[in-house]
């Protein structure tokens, strides 16, 4: 769990993002929409008590995020990225997961 949330904070980072915005709805990127989906089934649903209320904290901070980043084409394009990378990422700290 703690090597899932700092590739989540290294790919944030890449962007020039913390994880401190308002919650969001969509994000309209294909590979962040996906990433985002298997997280909650994965990470989220399948954790419980503390670590399941700091997944979901950080799940809403970082889809806000991505919501902001996609307002723009360019934002897309390089939230489009990140949200490949940070899959790879995850396949190798959360295996278990349909990434």
């Amino acid at each position: 769990m703690r090597l899932a949330s700092l590739a989540l904070a290294t790919s944030l980072a890449a962007l020039g993002l913390s994880m401190s915005t308002a919650r969001a709805q969509d994000i309209g990127v294909a590979s962040c929409d996906g990433f985002l989906k298997t997280y909650q089934a994965c990470i989220i649903d399948k954790a419980s008590g503390d670590a399941k209320a700091k997944a979901a904290g950080d799940f809403d901070k970082l889809k806000a995020n991505f919501k902001a980043v996609a307002a723009s084409a360019e934002g897309k394009a390089k939230l489009d990225q990140t949200c490949k990378e940070t899959t790879e990422q995850m396949k190798k700290a959360a295996p278990t997961c349909a990434w």
